[in-house]
């Protein structure tokens, strides 16, 4: 029998790619705003990580996995940052993973060992210029991972992931053009 997996914004960049390596193995349920992208046998569920409750997907009763992709790029020196825009980062990079996991907790401990993918950035451990906001909001999302990891094992893995700057539409603007890449 095929495991569960629920990727929140998996229908661009990341975790399109995500979806499309898993879709052949895995049951793939795509939580996100947009339809485009959708692999080929994933099912695709309108959710928007700021509006939506999990509760309202129509999900199977065991969730295996979780990749939780939603993200932001604010690039701006510290100065002019006012604090909305530490508020809007941490409302999408953790608040809605934090509302995603609890909301999922059921479905999640009815797998046998779940697994939950979050994504960080490689500025939370090497601190970067212009990642003030980035970085706390994504800095949380490390910290949450390690507790949640150590309250919920064996029954649950726990992972983070930190890339740098990837090719990917959320990043188009950093990356378009030559003198950028």
């Amino acid at each position: 029998m095929k495991k569960n997996i629920l990727l929140i914004g998996g229908s661009y960049g990341i975790g399109n790619e995500i979806a499309q390596q898993l879709t052949n193995e895995y049951n793939i349920y795509i939580a996100s705003r947009s339809n485009q992208n959708i692999p080929k046998g994933a099912t695709h569920l309108p959710f928007n990580v700021l509006e939506d409750e999990i509760s309202s997907l129509a999900l199977p009763d065991t969730i295996d996995g979780l990749v939780y992709c939603p993200g932001s790029i604010n690039l701006k020196p510290f100065k002019i940052l006012k604090p909305d825009a530490f508020l809007k980062d941490l409302e999408i990079n953790f608040l809605g993973l934090i509302r995603s996991v609890q909301e999922l907790l059921p479905k999640l401990k009815n797998s046998h060992q779940a697994s939950l993918v979050f994504f960080s950035t490689v500025a939370v451990k090497v601190g970067m210029p212009f990642h003030t906001s980035v970085a706390a909001s994504k800095g949380a999302i490390e910290g949450f991972a390690k507790a949640l990891a150590a309250e919920y094992a064996p029954a649950f893995r726990v992972n983070v992931i930190a890339p740098s700057l990837t090719d990917t539409p959320l990043a188009n603007k950093l990356l378009s053009n030559d003198e950028k890449n």
